[in-house]
């Protein structure tokens, strides 16, 4: 199969909006160029939170310490600390011009992230500001057995949560009021038991709003409600209050750019498209509501434009109220039919009226429109595991192949440090717009405290660099943190959000470790450009049920379906792609493997997939099955096509899991696939995460990471032999390949290798181990347990410790910063020295005789000496811990226990023997 693919040229072709990316396309001179100094779109990228407007020197300043850490890119963001007066003033036009024009003469490049705070499209209020028509106007309803009843009790939750400088933020003076309520439509029907449309009864000319004010409104029916039957009633209404607008109405998109995007890029003339490449949108969507008398299958508010009528009469032969029943009720057989078409309209209308206004402006000023939108999947594996509290079919947050296809570039929203769905989903989105991989934004939310913004100031650069290993190799290429801070807040102010402090943190440059952050920025960039060439080698292709989401909605199995199969398979070693129904239906099918976006698969899985847009995907399904390819399913089988009014019969699968998929069952279809390219095994234990992809002349490219606290042992066998090379992402060294039968990979703790192998042209017999190291006597251990003594911070003075325990724990509780430990050394034997710090937290720099011998800020923690002569020789150990301790001392965000700082086991001094 692998020589087929190559053979029918399914090599490195890759379209990105970088001009950088593109330039570095095949020759392998330029592939190791580019891995040894990775460029911009691999580097680490920053959002740089502005708390108030910065002056010539802070910019400046903080620019070139942050492209000395290693950050390839800044987008500066406005956020809630920042008067909102302030926003696009003037004076603060002027600082961002400034800012550009530095991160210029410095090499980095610039993003404009487009809008105050977040939700992309109300430009800090001044979109909607003097036009009234633009605020985001919803969709409420009624049911009930009466002729007269209200709309009242409207909140938003998503926003109430977060607390009222939130509130005051998105609504004048912290107010949801709202205005021109309106019926929109009204129907009667059964109570229960609706078996067809033609059971309801439009009666919207029958119904009129009896009276108003700014939190509710009471309607009423001019007719007969018979025994068994309900009225139920749609109203819209404006809100008066509200400064996000309505992404119904390209207006409202053109005003936004009017009022909030032209100013910047008229800042910033001369300085387009470099440094300043491209602009970044944020979670656009309007507010997630509930009411007293909400009801049915919808969760929340449902955004509202008379366009949206003239979008169903031309998808629909119903009536636009029957239409907004469906949404809520079984309504018979057209159930299904009749939501998911109304759902892909309203989605439709909504991506054109706002990304496809974004588009056609950046185009026109040639700079590349990417961002993310709302991912209601965001933490987890699940489509509705990460914002449960709302219903993602009335943001755009559903449709996401269609989304990206008004981006340049992908980009997708993170939550927290373990594997999610995201970088998934938007690799596979890109791919299918003729792209690949993506931007992945990681935010921390507070783990310790229900409020969510006092952030994680506990993070240590471990944690983030194994969570950006693990997202390289699930389609990312450039990591964005959220963020780095002009300012690290005030004490005695635990208020989240408006005390820069409580905004999400941690602010990375405040963090202790901070100077270690270019150790992180280098090797993940060299990851992601070792990644870059080859294309992934993914078996199995899920299909994204796009329609079945519209019309079963966030709760139904198709959402944890998905997440089964994602985890599964990979804890399988199997990795795998979305595809949309459109790449079915356009793919090329050849030899038992379906050629979609660019990629080859073995397997197609329907994750509980009910409903489809067209018969086209279903034909695709049963050539692909007929043609010797492997079809999966599990929970619900396929009933619906919304282009057809019968029923359709499902097709034939290759194996179907009729409940939640399980380990086992998901092993079992895995272990059925025909093996290709080089082979990875763990006898002895657990695997570690991996990427393998595959260039077009026949190399594989693979990425090993054990993200464990134990060491883990690989073998790599191809064939009867295989060429094999490393690079090493630590430092960009690239070693001679050797010629090998197969391959032990031993990976300590928190180690990630990258390694590249091909069939060898005649056969060599022998193993081999991969960058053999000299190995450490343990027989000749010395413990340095004792004779340490320790200072928190340069000017303080030294203090007796131990160093089984951390500071925090003998006095320091509060301290965070660089504390230096330092004790003597007798050696009596001549011998290479290696030092072994068992537990550190969380990063070290050693001296050895007052020199530096070298900087770790993640496992293992090892050091090598050189030769050392006998004799007493100081050693000094600069440990940074994390700014917890001292940013949450005295807040409600402390948690039960102090974050460990320091030293927490006894050092070991060990010989090399060999």
């Amino acid at each position: 199969m692998c020589d087929h693919v190559n053979a029918k040229g399914f090599g490195n072709v890759h379209t990105h909006a970088s001009s950088d990316v593109a330039a570095l396309t095949d020759p392998q001179n330029k592939n190791r160029a580019l891995f040894e100094n990775p460029t911009a779109p691999f580097r680490p990228s920053a959002y740089w939170f502005w708390h108030s407007i910065p002056d010539e020197a802070v910019c400046r300043a903080q620019l070139t310490d942050f492209r000395a850490k290693g950050i390839g890119t800044i987008l500066i963001q406005a956020r809630l600390s920042l008067p909102r007066e302030d926003y696009l003033s003037p004076p603060y036009l002027a600082a961002y011009r400034v800012a550009a024009r530095i991160a210029g003469d410095l090499g980095l490049k610039l993003g404009i992230y487009d809008d105050y705070n977040w939700i992309s499209g109300h430009a800090g209020g001044r979109t909607v500001a003097d036009c009234d028509a633009l605020r985001e106007r919803h969709l409420f309803w009624s049911s009930a057995a009466s002729s007269q009843g209200s709309i009242s009790g409207i909140h938003p939750p998503f926003v109430e949560k977060m607390g009222p400088d939130i509130l005051g933020w998105q609504y004048e003076a912290g107010r949801v009021e709202w205005c021109d309520w309106t019926v929109e439509a009204a129907v009667l029907h059964p109570l229960s038991g609706i078996e067809s449309l033609d059971a309801i009864s439009d009666v919207t000319a029958q119904t009129v709003i009896a009276a108003s004010d700014a939190v509710s409104c009471t309607y009423a029916f001019d007719g007969r409600i018979k025994d068994g039957q309900a009225l139920t009633v749609f109203i819209s209404a404006r809100s008066s209050t509200s400064r996000l607008i309505n992404y119904l109405l390209p207006q409202a998109a053109e005003r936004f750019i009017e009022v909030g995007l032209d100013p910047l890029l008229q800042t910033l003339e001369g300085l387009l498209p470099d440094p300043v490449g491209f602009v970044f949108y944020d979670q656009p969507a309007a507010g997630f509501y509930r009411w007293d008398q909400l009801s049915g299958d919808l969760g929340n508010s449902l955004l509202f434009a008379s366009t949206l009528r003239e979008t169903m009469a031309r998808r629909s032969d119903a009536s636009f109220a029957k239409i907004l029943l469906a949404l809520l009720h079984d309504i018979g057989s057209d159930t299904l039919r009749l939501r998911a078409q109304f759902y892909a309209g309203y989605s439709a209308l909504m991506n054109e009226a706002f990304f496809g206004t974004l588009r056609r402006w950046s185009d026109t000023n040639g700079i590349a429109l990417t961002g993310h939108e709302i991912l209601p999947h965001i933490a987890s594996w699940s489509l509705n595991g990460g914002f449960t509290s709302i219903d993602p079919r009335v943001a755009p947050a559903v449709d996401f192949f269609g989304i990206d296809a008004y981006r340049h570039e992908t980009a997708v929203d993170s939550n927290n440090f373990g594997a999610q769905l995201a970088p998934k989903l938007g690799d596979s989105v890109a791919r299918s717009n003729g792209r690949s991989r993506c931007m992945v934004e990681t935010y921390a939310s507070a783990e310790r405290t229900p409020r969510r913004a006092a952030g994680q100031w506990e993070l240590t650069l471990e944690t983030a660099r194994a969570q950006a290993i693990r997202l390289h190799c699930l389609g990312m290429r450039q990591f964005v943190w959220h963020g780095a801070y002009q300012t690290d807040g005030r004490d005695d102010d635990p208020t989240p959000f408006v005390n820069p402090r409580f905004d999400f943190a941690p602010g990375i440059n405040f963090e202790p470790w901070w100077s270690y952050h270019d150790l992180f920025a280098d090797e993940t960039a060299r990851i992601s450009a070792f990644i870059e060439p080859a294309k992934p080698h993914t078996p199995v292709a899920i299909l994204y049920p796009l329609y079945t989401a519209f019309a079963q909605g966030p709760r139904h199995d198709h959402a944890t379906h998905i997440g089964a199969w994602c985890e599964q398979l990979l804890a399988q070693g199997c990795d795998f792609m979305f595809v949309s129904e459109a790449d079915l239906a356009r793919a090329t099918i050849a030899d038992g493997k379906l050629l979609a976006s660019e990629l080859v698969f073995d397997a197609v899985v329907l994750p509980s997939a009910t409903v489809l847009e067209t018969v086209n995907a279903l034909r695709a399904l049963e050539a692909f099955k007929t043609a010797g390819g492997a079809i999966w399913s599990s929970g619900e089988r396929l009933s619906v096509t919304c282009d057809g009014d019968a029923p359709i019969t499902p097709p034939e699968v290759s194996a179907h899991i009729e409940g939640h998929p399980e380990s086992r069952d998901i092993a079992t279809l895995v272990s059925s696939l025909p093996s290709c390219g080089p082979q990875i095994e763990n006898r002895w234990g657990r695997m570690p995460w991996r990427w393998i992809g595959y260039e077009a002349d026949g190399w594989w490219r693979i990425v090993l990471f054990n993200d464990g606290s134990d060491d883990l042992a690989i073998e790599i066998s191809y064939g009867d032999g295989f060429e094999c090379e490393e690079w090493s992402p630590a430092d960009g060294a690239i070693h001679a390949p050797a010629t090998l039968k197969r391959s032990l990979v031993l990976l300590k703790p928190q180690e990630v290798r990258c390694i590249r192998v091909r069939k060898a042209s005649e056969f060599m017999a022998g193993n081999g181990a991969l960058q053999a190291v000299p190995i450490p006597d343990p027989v000749e251990t010395i413990s340095l347990a004792d004779g340490w003594s320790f200072s928190p911070g340069p000017d303080a003075d030294f203090q007796s410790i131990s160093v089984s325990a951390g500071w925090e724990t003998q006095g320091f509780e509060d301290f965070s910063g660089f504390g230096i430990y330092r004790c003597q050394l007798t050696i009596t034997t001549q011998a290479d020295w290696v030092l072994e710090l068992p537990k550190v937290e969380t990063a070290v720099t050693a001296f050895l005789d007052g020199s530096e011998i070298g900087r770790r800020a993640w496992r293992p923690y090892h050091f090598t000496l050189g030769r050392l002569s006998p004799g007493t020789h100081t050693l000094e150990l600069h440990v940074a811990n994390t700014a917890a301790n001292r940013y949450y001392s005295d807040t409600p965000y402390l948690g039960d226990t102090a974050d460990k700082s320091g030293l927490t086991a006894v050092p070991k001094l060990v010989p090399l023997s060999n």
